[in-house]
This record gives structure tokens, sequence and C-alpha cells, in this order.
């Protein structure tokens, strides 16, 4: 008799070559590469060292902008592992549970962007062609909306709904949607919002406001 434990299955997705949720990091990592063109990404390494990834996203005209990627399977996991916040510029997770997540740090919620994928997938067939859910994408990226928000504003676009988020900007994301206005890059976005906010062991620097 066979001793070998029988293998486990997410909930059945179905997105391209990936047939199951992921359960674990290791399908996070390949759920992310069946779909980095969705978020606009060119892969230019994975390893197993911190960080995971190093990845190039497109931000307008010919600039395209160097990003760190750390993947998890949750991202409380990424605090468990005891990672430098200051190390990495996105976790890629399937479950965003990171209540204490520092704001400068963009979360791309795997589950969350799945709902979206019969659309988006249909939309994407034509590679060359960028899809209304990039443009969406970009256009809100611009405003610093996180992709659990943006995936939010996208169901509510497609179902003919007003978003009925009325949950205000928080500092971050006006700094950001103010910076990325200006052309600068998610590294120089969050290297100076790093330098006008409170560090943890000292005064204020400068004190941001409305």
């Amino acid at each position: 008799m066979s001793s070998r434990k029988p293998r486990v299955y997410g909930p059945r997705i179905d997105c391209r070559s990936l047939s199951c949720a992921p359960i674990n990091e290791q399908g996070v990592v390949y759920l992310f590469g069946v779909l980095h063109d969705v978020f606009d990404f060119q892969i230019e390494s994975v390893q197993t060292g911190f960080p995971d990834c190093v990845a190039r996203r497109y931000i307008g005209g010919d600039r395209w902008e160097e990003l760190k990627i750390e993947f998890e399977f949750e991202s409380a996991s990424f605090e468990k592992h005891k990672h430098n916040p200051d190390d990495v510029h996105i976790i890629v997770c399937w479950k965003h549970n990171w209540k204490t997540c520092p704001e400068q740090i963009e979360i791309i919620e795997l589950s969350e962007t799945v709902k979206n994928l019969e659309a988006i997938l249909e939309e994407i067939k034509k590679p060359k062609v960028k899809s209304e859910y990039n443009r969406f994408c970009q256009q809100k990226r611009q405003k610093g909306l996180s992709f659990t928000e943006i995936a939010q504003q996208w169901n509510e676009l497609k179902a003919g709904k007003k978003s009925k988020s009325k949950k205000p900007l928080t500092h971050w994301q006006k700094f950001c949607g103010e910076k990325r206005q200006e052309g600068l890059t998610f590294s120089e976005i969050r290297k100076l919002w790093n330098e006008l906010t409170v560090d943890k062991k000292s005064k204020p620097k400068k004190q941001l406001t409305d």
C-alpha cells in the first residue's frame, strides 16, 4: 500500500495554465508569472533569496521603473520572516492579512485579481494591444490606489455601478498620487516619503499635511 499522502488542491479558478488556486507560496509565484503582463511587469530575475524577484514596470513614455518583489502566500508572513520593509517595493500574495503593513509597500492580492479573470484574459489575448484593464490600472496607480482598491473599482465599473467606496485617501495615497503626476518612480516616491515621515526611533523630520 502506498504511504504517499493525497495531493491537496485549492478551489478551481481556471486561470490560463493554472486550474486551481494557490495553497502555498510556490503557487503564488507561478500565478504571478502567468499574470505578470496583466500588471504591466517585465520579469528580470527570480531567486530563492530575499527579495524573490526583480521586475520592471512601465510608467509612461519610454520609462520603466525597477521594482523589488517578495512573494508570500499570506502577506503577514513577510513580518514573520523578519524581512526589512525598506528592501522591497511590492508584496505579491494570495491573501492580504498584514494589518500593520507599511503603506509604502504596494500589495498585489491575487485572490482579488482572479475575480476579474474572465474579462481580463479576454482583453489581453492580443498582447501588443494594451487592454482596457491595463489602462485602468495605470490611471488608478497614478492616484496611489492599491491593487485591491483598483480591483474593487473595476468590478463596480463593469457592473455599471458608481463606486461605493467613500473611504478618504490616506496621506500616502495623496502623496503618491501627487508625485506620480510629477513623473517620479515608485522608488523615488518611497525614498522621499521616508525622508518626510516620522522615523520610529527619532522625532519627526517634517510634518505631512493634508
